[in-house]
């Protein structure tokens, strides 16, 4: 197929009345990450005046200056039960394996409720594992349940053998084996405590795990436990893992007994795709059987595959790859049924087939996102097919999720601009009881002595816990009480999951200074916020993004310099004005660049300029009135970016709404915010 007749198709597809150059390598492309990073949800801010009696505030120095054992001691000489139990719970929680274990089952005994058993479970793990707790006392302390932990697991597995119950040892020790990743350090500790009892089995299954999520070295260290006919794949897959040269040859010298294996036929289908051997990658994926190993995995590469194939122009072939994926993780079919529907109907002009996937993953989807992408699309392929009635329904049916992208795209077809904010629940009748609750005391008393950040945690698991529509208020106003604006947005969406929508604070305004200088559209400036940070002031990424707006350390430095200020890498994670200056700086030069074109400006803060122009070239100009921002935005190659851009208009909506702006429909939105 030719480069102008592959570049014609998503022409076609998007509306466009002439061809565009279509760019190779697209879906392989790495976001840049100068100006992004995903966020770690962790932190907290500090609040309020000491309070709490002066015994409470001794322990908790103590605490502080890193002396647990001792903080715990002194507090259990504190009257006060809700005093006591922050203390001991901070000391158990912030140190993990310092206090024994005997005191932590205590605590679970004297304080039910007050905070997850699973903390106090994985802590009482640690403490064992760091004690070097003999048999006898590891299995009265653990063999209630499956530990928490690997270590704890390892140490149960130990303690059994020691006591000679072999078969038990030997089960929790396969379990191990073979159903976790492992560091080095545990794969040697399990080998000398529990090799006896692993067999060639749990060897091969371990491998197979291994092999099926790239981790080659791991797979590797296991060839001495192996068959020669196990070898072979294994040295083989590790080869198209890291893409080597001798791969094709390594997977043809593959044992034959082995050539109906899944991790085979994997390897085979990977190997084809990185050769754009498309219809050989198709072929081999859809050999595999109804039964797989690490299925998500699979779908993950029909995922890559798909988006080469669109981007090659091949949209029967991504829809082959797409149907093929049936069984797996519910989330992960729901994925598949999207593609395959979404490729039916906008490439292959087939909306039965359409129809047929998108009903099937509504049935399975049960998030906002998910509910209304189903529904959103369900209703263009019933109009597609001539069924008025069936995609009204439809759109009635997304458009009730109000404050969601595709919810917004559904009230935009029927007629509705804007965004209403749901009403909040009455709280009252649950006031008493919620202020009552020993939890929240100890909240409040460690933000009224400046430690909010060490109540976060505990915030976050009791509010998890929590099932009625005030207490989630309840909570969620106790997040933001102490400043935890990115705990109260997850409080929120909790509430909004089990039937009570909390639209104020999961779309809080609090989080940004009233008077912070702003270069942006503050809705907007709103909108990258809650996506990049959840307004978690101290956020810092994996790749080292900090703050509010996540910036990178270069791209902050240069903006403070085109601003006139000092750069301080300190004030990123510190100052959300200073932040929310140089990053709102930063977006408003990316809508400067396009024209007010949010879906560009957004995917540009997320993956880049560069990718932004690389798409634009690809599938067209969003802002042009011959193509289809929808499907534009469907076409992003970079999983995590098409997510960014809808969540970032979704929340643009949301904000204008909460801000009083003018109301937007977001096909208006998706063209131009100016």
């Amino acid at each position: 197929m030719t480069q102008r007749f592959r570049a014609g198709l998503i022409a076609a597809v998007l509306g466009l009345a002439s061809f565009a150059p279509l760019s190779h390598a697209i879906a392989n492309d790495a976001i840049d990450t100068v100006t992004t990073g995903s966020v770690p949800a962790e932190a907290g801010i500090t609040a309020g005046e000491p309070k709490g009696s002066e015994a409470f505030r001794a322990a908790l120095a103590v605490l502080l200056a890193g002396d647990p054992v001792a903080a715990y001691s002194q507090a259990a000489a504190l009257d006060n039960a809700v005093e006591r139990r922050t203390v001991q719970w901070a000391a158990i929680y912030f140190h993990a394996g310092e206090i024994d274990y005997r005191s932590i089952e205590q605590f679970i005994a004297d304080a039910p409720g007050f905070a997850p058993t699973s903390i106090a479970r994985t802590r009482i793990e640690q403490s064992l594992t760091r004690a070097e707790a003999d048999a006898g006392a590891v299995i009265k302390t653990l063999a209630g349940s499956t530990p928490r932990t690997v270590d704890g697991r390892i140490l149960l597995a130990s303690a059994y053998l020691a006591e000679g119950d072999t078969q038990r040892a030997t089960s929790l020790a396969r379990s191990i084996w073979i159903d976790n990743f492992l560091t080095e350090a545990q794969e040697a500790k399990v080998a000398a405590r529990l090799g006896s009892l692993l067999d060639g089995e749990a060897h091969w299954a371990r491998a197979v795990h291994l092999m099926m999520h790239d981790r080659a070295r791991g797979s590797e260290r296991l060839l001495p436990h192996l068959t020669e006919a196990q070898k072979s794949l294994v040295v083989a897959r590790a080869a198209v893992s890291r893409n080597a040269g001798n791969a094709k040859a390594l997977l043809d010298d593959v044992d034959e007994s082995l050539h109906d294996h899944p991790v085979y036929l994997y390897s085979r289908a990977q190997r084809a795709r990185q050769f754009a051997l498309w219809e050989s990658a198709v072929d081999w994926l859809n050999r595999a059987p109804e039964v797989l190993p690490d299925s998500a995995e699979w779908w993950y590469e029909r995922r890559t595959l798909i988006r080469q194939l669109l981007n090659e122009g091949e949209p029967a072939l991504a829809y082959q790859a797409a149907a093929g994926y049936r069984r797996g993780p519910e989330g992960r079919l729901v994925e598949a049924h999207f593609h395959a529907g979404w490729i039916a109907l906008s490439f292959l002009a087939d909306p039965a087939a359409a129809t047929q996937h998108f009903t099937a993953m509504a049935g399975l989807a049960t998030l906002p996102d998910s509910v209304t992408q189903a529904n959103y699309w369900l209703a263009r392929a019933h109009r597609a097919a001539g069924n008025a009635a069936s995609a009204q329904a439809a759109l009635e049916t997304a458009a009730a999720f109000g404050t969601v992208y595709y919810g917004q795209l559904a009230r935009a077809e029927l007629g509705e601009a804007g965004v209403d904010i749901r009403p909040l629940p009455d709280a009252r009748p649950s006031e008493t009881l919620f202020n009552a609750h020993p939890v929240v005391g100890a909240v409040r008393l460690l933000a009224a002595n400046g430690q909010a950040k060490m109540a976060v945690p505990l915030l976050r698991h009791f509010g998890a816990g929590l099932t009625r529509g005030g207490e989630l208020l309840l909570a969620a106003q106790l997040a933001e009480e102490i400043d935890a604006h990115h705990l109260a947005i997850s409080i929120a969406n909790t509430a909004d999951q089990r039937g009570t929508p909390l639209d104020m604070f999961s779309f809080p305004q609090a989080g940004l200074p009233d008077d912070a200088r702003l270069a942006a559209d503050r809705a907007a400036v709103y909108a990258v916020v809650r996506q990049e940070s959840m307004f978690q002031i101290d956020a810092v990424s994996s790749a080292g993004a900090r703050g509010l707006m996540q910036l990178m350390p270069g791209t902050a430095r240069e903006v403070a310099r085109e601003v006139g200020v000092d750069y301080s890498p300190g004030r990123l994670v510190s100052d959300a004005a200073y932040n929310a200056l140089l990053g709102s700086t930063y977006l408003s030069a990316q809508l400067e660049r396009y024209d007010g074109s949010l879906v560009l400006a957004a995917a540009a803060y997320n993956a880049g300029p560069g990718n932004a122009n690389k798409w634009i070239r690809a599938y067209g100009d969003p802002r042009a009135d011959n193509v289809d921002p929808v499907i534009w935005v469907e076409l992003i190659p970079f999983q995590e970016t098409r997510t960014y851009v809808k969540r970032v208009l979704g929340n643009y909506l949301v904000y204008r709404a909460r801000l009083g702006d003018s109301p937007l429909t977001l096909q208006q939105a998706l063209r131009t915010i100016r």
